[in-house]
């Protein structure tokens, strides 16, 4: 009798180990990352000089870079977070309701780093000119073909 309930108990253990692990390899899948819907300031810090950026443009955008770049992650990181959960979630076939509010979650996130991306560009917009900022467009969008 002993001898069965220490199998039952390294069992559960055993068990135990092996969901934990799975729950800490869910969280941190790269191909959960926001992909994010425009990314314009990593091309442009590429293309600097082809844009013909003055010395006061850089300055702004690394500003800005500065200051939207925690937010940025911060948000990306809790995409990546939350769908580890909901991963786990329907594959532990947790309540519905729990699965849910997790889907809105990563809804409100998402949306979050839209809005974040949406800043940017209206960054960029405001801060080069015309020209600049249409040559930086084609650059990207060539760049998804």
């Amino acid at each position: 009798m002993k001898t069965t309930f220490k199998t039952l108990q390294r069992g559960a253990l055993v068990l135990l180990l092996m969901s934990a692990a799975g729950l800490a390899a869910a969280k941190g899948v790269p191909g959960d990352g926001a992909i994010p819907v425009v990314e314009l300031m990593p091309l442009t810090m590429k293309h600097e000089a082809d844009l013909m950026l003055s010395t006061e443009q850089i300055q702004s955008l690394a500003d800005y870079r500065k200051q939207a770049m925690p937010g940025r992650v911060m948000v990306q990181k809790k995409i990546i977070e939350l769908r580890g959960q909901l991963r786990m979630a329907m594959l532990d076939n947790r309540p519905q309701a729990e699965r849910d509010a997790l889907m809105q979650q990563i809804a409100e996130a998402e949306v979050q780093h839209f809005q974040g991306r949406n800043r940017c560009v209206e960054h960029l917009r405001q801060t080069l000119s015309a020209d600049q900022f249409a040559r930086l467009t084609r650059l990207y969008l060539d760049g998804l073909r």
